[in-house]
């Protein structure tokens, strides 16, 4: 456990999945940081093809904030997804700089 706790993919993906539960919660600050923190997410939640199945369509169209979105579990994957690759890639550049 102690070598998981030293990386950034581990930490990464536990902030993940606290926004992600607190955004399920209710928790606004939580949906902020969901939908607007995530250069992903935020590209992909407007686009039509994406829009249907991350997030409730009717509830985007009125929404003039990300706090009024109400986002799908795919949504949640993809905020998961994009933090861990973020932590791997992280990592890995630290591994390739303490080879040097």
């Amino acid at each position: 456990m102690m070598f998981f706790r030293r990386k950034f993919s581990f930490w990464l993906s536990i902030i993940s999945i606290i926004i992600c539960l607190g955004d399920y919660l209710g928790i606004v600050i939580a949906n902020i940081i969901l939908v607007r923190l995530n250069p992903i997410i935020d590209t992909l939640i407007f686009m039509k093809p994406f829009a249907n199945w991350m997030v409730d369509v009717n509830n985007t169209e009125w929404a003039a904030s990300s706090i009024l979105i109400s986002v799908k579990f795919p949504t949640y994957v993809i905020h998961f997804g994009t933090f861990l690759i973020l932590g791997l890639l992280i990592d890995y550049l630290i591994h390739i700089f303490k080879q040097k």
